[in-house]
């Protein structure tokens, strides 16, 4: 064995520099510049077509979106005039129902005066079929339960802006209010961009700055926690990818981002982020845009809100989950004075200023005290009647502005109504009690007011459509006996003789039976009776026995 292995050894000496030269060889030509060319032109091919992809993608979703836009339900304007029935109460409430805020001067559209029993009103301007109004400052006195004086740039009647009183939304659940870039305040975009990118005029899409800083603090944590991002490559996010934190996505980021600037104005870009960025969560309902954020938020439009107010919509860019001012106000009041500084460092707002809004409250309000929210068996009838009459994907695409035939201030009296009809009824089972109110206008039939129970904001069973009642009230028929002055008692009877119960009123008038038809009268009051026969037309004397 020995002799055999060092027979072998030789051979296998001699055959070694053969293959190490033949590796050598194949070295040489895998790294030969015409390979490196050839390989180099392939990747330059498959990056050519790459980008001419994300190119077409970038273009046709940018210029052909359209955003998808629930249908929105409004009430009929507030006619004001004078000898209109209307309390001060129902005023007051009406107006922070449409988020009207109090100042003493009522200087600006959305804004009222209080003065004794007269108001001061800056009235919102609208468009509506009708030509709409322009924006105008009422006043208004108020006594004895109606208005007794209107003054309205020499007109006796005022109307205030249809309050929304719901929407329909898309099937995705996304809700946005469009607002054209004109249409921003100029410090919202001071502020955003003083915020989130400070070289957004000057890059063109990416910003390598930007990038130098969040590399650093990515190897620093160990991890990807920053990402630096400009407004453009947010916009790409939202618009094409996910918002996962990956490498890949980043990757595609860049140059998708390059090339939407390429083709697009700042203002173009700028416009659609604006519309696009996610504001929040009202339960099923994604709140987009800086619009709808405005209204969900303060309840008022993006043009109403002050200084400390939009600070808070641009604080939540950073993550409106955890900076949300209803649920974490301390974090969302750190986050919206860190913006506030900002600006004023940015030179966007003074020092006054910044002492000013700094120290005011978050002022949102509570969640579920829209107006959007206000109404909802009324709203319930609303969508009852477009399901019959429109197909689903009209209703939540289109974006349409459909008119009801509320009434606000005809909805407030009849709740007022109820529960204090409801309250007074037995004070010790009001509680207990429950009811319903419709009002009609009998000429056209435009329902005016539906309420459904006693807590009207109360959304779930509509006992004003649902509720499975007889018709008109029940009423007793069984024995009677009056004593009468002379002494005797009267005690009608039924034809047959006999007593059904409980029966329904329309039963009873139907059947005549004397018996319920007697306690009924009875019940309601001689004299009542006896104006409504006078009311229907009788003109002889009608003795009240």
């Amino acid at each position: 064995p020995m002799a055999k292995k060092a027979k072998k050894s030789p051979a296998k000496s001699r055959r070694q520099p053969s293959r190490k030269k033949k590796s050598s060889s194949q070295r040489r030509r895998w790294f030969s510049w015409p390979f490196i060319a050839k390989v180099s032109l392939v990747c330059l091919v498959l990056g050519a077509a790459g980008l001419a992809y994300l190119d077409a993608l970038v273009r046709e979703r940018f210029d052909s979106h359209a955003w998808q836009l629930p249908a929105r339900v409004y009430a009929r304007p507030v006619e004001l005039y004078e000898g209109r029935v209307l309390s001060r109460d129902d005023m007051l409430k009406l107006l922070d129902l449409m988020r009207y805020r109090r100042d003493s001067r009522a200087n600006t559209p959305g804004s009222f005066a209080v003065q004794g029993n007269s108001l001061l009103i800056h009235t919102r301007g609208f468009n509506d079929s009708d030509g709409g109004e322009q924006s105008e400052r009422i006043r208004l006195s108020l006594s004895g339960g109606q208005i007794r004086n209107l003054e309205a740039g020499g007109d006796r009647l005022a109307r205030l802006e249809p309050l929304q009183i719901g929407s329909i939304h898309p099937q995705h659940a996304e809700d946005r209010v469009l607002v054209p870039l004109d249409d921003v305040p100029p410090l919202l975009v001071d502020m955003l961009i003083a915020t989130e990118d400070r070289s957004f005029y000057d890059h063109h899409g990416i910003s390598l700055r930007g990038l130098s800083r969040a590399m650093l603090a990515n190897i620093k944590a160990g991890g990807l926690v920053q990402g630096g991002s400009t407004l453009t490559q947010q916009l790409v996010k939202n618009f094409w990818l996910s918002s996962d934190r990956t490498l890949s996505r980043k990757l595609m980021e860049m140059p998708m981002a390059l090339l939407l600037e390429l083709h697009y104005s700042k203002e173009q870009i700028l416009e659609a982020y604006l519309n696009e960025v996610y504001r929040g969560q009202d339960g099923a309902r994604a709140i987009h845009g800086m619009g709808l954020g405005a209204q969900f938020l303060f309840g008022r439009p993006l043009k109403e809100l002050e200084p400390h107010q939009l600070a808070t919509l641009v604080a939540l860019l950073k993550g409106p989950s955890w900076y949300d001012p209803r649920r974490r106000p301390e974090r969302a009041m750190e986050r919206r004075n860190t913006v506030l500084k900002v600006a004023r460092d940015e030179g966007a707002l003074s020092s006054a200023e910044y002492d000013k809004f700094s120290a005011r409250p978050l002022e949102v309000v509570p969640r579920g005290a829209s107006a959007l929210y206000a109404f909802p068996a009324f709203i319930d009838l609303v969508r009852r009647q477009l399901a019959r009459d429109y197909p689903p994907e009209v209703l939540s695409d289109e974006g349409l502005h459909i008119h009801s035939t509320l009434d606000v201030l005809a909805q407030l009296a009849a709740e007022g109504s109820l529960k204090d009809h409801l309250d007074h009824r037995d004070p010790k089972q009001s509680k207990k009690l429950n009811g319903a109110v419709v009002v009609v206008a009998p000429a056209q039939g435009d329902v005016l007011a539906l309420v459904s129970n006693r807590d009207s904001r109360q959304a779930g069973f509509n006992r004003a459509l649902d509720a499975a009642r007889p018709m008109g009230s029940l009423v007793e028929d069984g024995p009677i006996q009056v004593k009468l002055p002379n002494g005797s008692v009267w005690s009608p009877q039924n034809f047959d003789k006999k007593a059904k119960g409980a029966m329904p009123m329309v039963d009873v008038l139907a059947l005549s039976r004397n018996q319920a038809t007697a306690r009924l009268g009875l019940d309601v009051g001689l004299d009542k009776v006896a104006d409504t026969m006078k009311t229907l037309g009788v003109t002889r004397n009608i003795p009240l026995y």
